[in-house]
């Protein structure tokens, strides 16, 4: 039992050392991780994902003019006796791994009664590898500062967030609506200069008092790290018997596009095009390495909504508006599947032509999540939603995008086509200037909207969905 037990110490060091090596290590100087690498060093794949990234037992070799040394054959073969998961090998076979999809809720589940929240999750297992990146870039959040009219922030502590306070709003004795998840696509929930209009947003969702909230949040670097305060969110939007639907995008397509060009250079696979990413991502040990260390991170998160309510529901997106073949696809997810289990679903959010013919949009069965007007007309129920890049206009004709009135129209639909989630997002709460494109996330200017607009987009939030029964009155008379 002893021996066990240090085997187990002895490979979690090799964990968090392999991991810290793959986050820090291009960054330092110690170990480039696509440049050049010495034919006499060692590269430790730092956990057990990538063990059969062997092919016919040597490690495939990157299309780079420089190679990534083979790993020892002691060390091979200490991590394959140590390893506590399945491989995901080669994908020559691209048949779809035996894991769950996102699950479209039904109208049925809007009025099953809930059993009660615990008021804290469980502790986390920090033998698991799930903390790897705990504190990082954590905000303040020390005082209690006035953001927008009407939404007061307080300081949280070490989660470094902010929390609104009750305030009455226009929805203030309205009822509980359900049927579909309904939200915001905030890609830059952990962005601190964000942070007033992801409070803006919140305290929408919170006062359209919809059963099931949604949020999509981009978590791969390019809108910081901030999970303190995303687990924040989280559990302000499971209070209330809700059944928070968080969907987490683990990686940045649409950037990757730009690779040669964007400023943007914060994020994991930061700097690799498109055609060696879909290549390298089958068989590189590094790239599979730097994508496993942000599954794990969606773990600690998934698992953390998962404590907070029975109903709350998670699913993961591979890549924001991919650039991937039906191959690379199926990389990237066993990879996802052998951290997250049955813990969180798929979808898959292609850019079928955003980039080249060589991109698929091949969910592998998995729902699809779209982003383009063009394409809606292709979901079904299941998939998914979101105004990410396109945007809307305010009834008085602010913003970009469809007309408000367009905007209801293509909510409707999407209910009666029984989408699993609809996802609002406006180019200034990114701070997306036609002008300047791909500016740094940190050099940004990000508009909240004003209460006026969020009473618009409470009223667009609860369009077309089924108010829930109000329990009768117990008629019986007291005794005298």
């Amino acid at each position: 039992m002893l021996l066990g037990q240090k085997k187990r110490i002895y490979f979690y060091i090799l964990l968090i050392a392999g991991l810290a090596s793959v986050w820090f290590g291009d960054r330092s100087g110690v170990l480039p991780l696509r440049g050049n690498v010495d034919n006499n060093d060692i590269f430790k794949a730092p956990t057990t994902a990538p063990l059969t990234n062997f092919v016919d037992g040597n490690l495939a070799e990157d299309s780079r003019p420089t190679k990534f040394a083979r790993p020892s054959d002691q060390f091979e073969r200490e991590l394959r006796q140590l390893a506590a998961s399945g491989s995901s090998g080669l994908p020559d076979d691209v048949a779809p791994t035996n894991a769950p999809s996102a699950q479209t809720p039904t109208p049925a589940a809007v009025a099953t009664p809930q059993t009660e929240r615990s008021s804290e999750p469980p502790p986390l297992d920090p033998s698991d590898g799930r903390n790897i990146f705990s504190g990082l870039e954590q905000g303040e959040g020390s005082q209690v500062t006035d953001i927008l009219p009407g939404v007061v922030a307080r300081g949280a502590g070490g989660l470094g967030g902010a929390a609104v306070a009750p305030i009455d709003t226009p929805t203030t004795g309205r009822g509980w609506v359900g049927g579909q998840a309904r939200g915001y696509t905030m890609l830059y929930a952990m962005q601190p200069q964000a942070r007033p209009v992801v409070e803006a947003n919140v305290q929408a969702l919170l006062g359209a008092r919809v059963r099931q909230p949604y949020i999509g949040v981009l978590i791969d670097g390019t809108f910081g790290r901030d999970f303190g305060y995303l687990k924040e969110i989280i559990k302000r939007l499971s209070t209330d018997n809700r059944d928070l639907k968080l969907v987490l995008y683990l990686s940045n397509g649409p950037t990757m596009r730009k690779w040669n060009v964007t400023p943007i250079d914060q994020h994991i696979f930061a700097g690799i095009s498109p055609e060696e990413f879909r290549n390298q991502i089958r068989r590189n040990v590094t790239l599979r390495a730097e994508f496993l260390a942000v599954v794990l991170q969606a773990k600690d998160l998934f698992q953390y909504n998962a404590s907070l309510s029975p109903g709350n529901t998670n699913t993961a997106i591979v890549m924001l508006e991919d650039n991937l073949d039906v191959v690379a696809y199926k990389s990237m997810r066993d990879i996802a599947v052998e951290q997250l289990g049955s813990l969180a679903g798929f979808m898959r959010n292609p850019c079928v032509g955003c980039y080249d013919s060589i991109s698929d949009d091949n969910t592998l069965g998995d729902p699809r999540e779209e982003h383009t007007l063009e394409r809606f007309q292709i979901l079904k129920a299941g998939d998914a939603y979101s105004l990410d890049g396109v945007g809307f206009r305010y009834p008085s004709g602010e913003g970009t995008g469809v007309s408000s009135t367009d905007l209801a129209e293509y909510i409707n639909d999407g209910m009666r086509r029984k989408l699993s989630h609809f996802g609002l997002w406006r180019h200034d709460w990114q701070g997306v200037k036609d002008e300047v494109v791909n500016r740094r996330p940190e050099e940004r200017a990000y508009v909240a909207s004003s209460q006026d607009q969020q009473a618009f987009e409470i009223d667009m939030l609860r369009t077309g969905l089924i108010p829930e029964a109000t329990p009768e009155p117990d008629s019986a008379e007291s005794p005298m």
